[in-house]
């Protein structure tokens, strides 16, 4: 929200905001509450970091042996030959059909690979944790998200107080020139000067309903509220900021680089890109195997044959890939060098961040004072030209500049209230507080 105050003049819509079937008024913590139960995004980044455990699990399935069952049954032709009730007649040949069988089971089990899988294991390990700690980068994301839209919905509402008390305004002072008017104290032009003013009051209160209804739009989404039955209202009330300035800057960047749980998903991502590189350069380490089977194979007529087994130890080792261990490991040793320059440059703007916000939040507070003040000063001024006005000794134009005053001073509070909340807000995702 730039210029608050303009949300007055923004958007038209006849009437309030369209009512839903049901209605919930929220506080602040409440909605944050129902977003981290039903966010979307959330719910992904959580499927996202159990598909990273599940491949932990697929790295670790190299040490386990394997065990695997088959058997077979078929029919085909068999070669012409002797028969065997009479070997002076020939049996067999492409019409005459035999059955076949078998069945067969087979084990083998990865003995050692001299730190392959190991390290394999290691990186997918460390992935993973990389991948948790982007739950909590999701939640803090919500969280400021919800809470900036929740604040502008606060002030949306605000700003309709404020359309409405112009509205109510403008029509007693058209009331008053038509009285002044229909009894010869003033020029007829002063009835059309203010009903102008009072139709475009009554516009702003449109409108300013209309920015309401976008805003209330926007926490829906910001909450991942799905019911379409029911729609959030937010308390009239701003959440009651933190007493007194936010702690220095060398404080607020001490707390945010032990809280962010992005500078610990990089150092995870860091740590895997690192295991990733030794990973690619053991890839064409000797691998030692054991293997066992046993088949049985009986005839068609004959159950007799014995099964047999067979076990042994199998070294393998590849010694030409054609270059892809070294393609893997230039792969990786890159990906370590851009995740720590992604910390780097995390740490560059989280300095940033955290002193832009602790300025605002001091600027904003003086200006919420000072709004507060001028809006005393414009009150007092309409409240002046009402009187002049009533007695006869005002014009329109006087009235109108003091109520344009009045307006523009209580716009301008809610602007610096806002400000302020959604700077408490952005100091509190830059640290990382929850």
């Amino acid at each position: 929200m730039r210029v608050i105050v303009r949300s007055l003049l923004a958007v038209t819509l006849l009437g309030g905001p369209v009512a839903a079937q049901n209605t919930e008024v929220l506080t602040l913590e409440r909605a944050v509450e129902i977003a981290m139960q039903q966010q979307p995004s959330l719910r992904q980044t959580r499927a996202q970091v159990e598909a990273a455990k599940g491949r932990v699990d697929q790295a670790r399935v190299a040490r386990r042996p394997t065990v695997q069952l088959s058997a077979t049954a078929g029919l085909g032709s068999t070669r012409p030959g002797p028969c065997a009730t009479d070997t002076t007649q020939t049996c067999g040949g492409f019409f005459d059909a035999a059955a076949s069988s078998g069945l067969a089971a087979q084990a083998s089990w990865r003995i050692f690979d001299f730190g392959q899988t190991r390290v394999s294991i290691r990186a997918a390990v460390l992935t993973a944790e990389a991948a948790t700690a982007t739950i909590e980068t999701s939640v803090l994301d919500i969280r400021v998200n919800v809470e900036r839209a929740y604040l502008e919905a606060v002030a949306r509402q605000k700003l309709i107080k404020v359309a409405e008390a112009t509205v109510k305004s403008e029509e007693m002072h058209l009331d008053q020139a038509r009285r002044f008017v229909a009894a010869g104290a003033k020029d007829p032009i002063e009835v059309a000067q203010a009903q102008s003013r009072a139709a475009n009051a009554r516009s702003a209160l449109a409108q300013a309903r209309a920015s309401e209804a976008i805003a209330l739009a926007n926490l829906r989404a910001a909450i991942g509220w799905l019911d379409a039955t029911s729609s959030p209202i937010v308390d009239p009330n701003w959440p009651t900021p933190p007493s007194g300035d936010p702690p220095q800057l060398p404080e607020l960047v001490d707390s945010s680089r032990q809280q962010r749980p992005e500078i610990v998903q990089l150092d995870r991502e860091i740590a895997a890109a690192e295991a990733n590189v030794l990973a690619a350069e053991y890839g064409n380490r000797p691998v030692l195997a054991a293997t066992a089977q046993t088949q049985w194979d009986p005839g068609s007529s004959d159950w007799s044959p014995e099964p047999s087994w067979s076990a042994g130890l199998t070294l393998s080792w590849q010694i030409f890939d054609g270059g892809r261990a070294k393609a893997d490991a230039r792969v990786a040793r890159a990906n370590v060098v851009g995740a720590q320059a992604q910390r780097d440059a995390l740490l560059v703007d989280l300095t940033a961040q955290l002193d832009s916000s602790r300025s605002q939040i001091v600027a904003n507070r003086a200006n919420v004072v000072a709004s507060t003040e001028a809006v005393s000063a414009a009150r007092a001024q309409l409240q002046l030209a009402d009187a002049r006005y009533t007695q006869g000794l005002g014009s329109q134009i006087e009235l109108a500049d003091a109520q344009t005053a009045i307006t523009t001073a209580e716009g301008n509070l809610v602007q610096a209230q806002f400000q302020l909340a959604d700077a408490w807000a952005q100091l509190r995702r830059a640290i990382g507080e929850r």
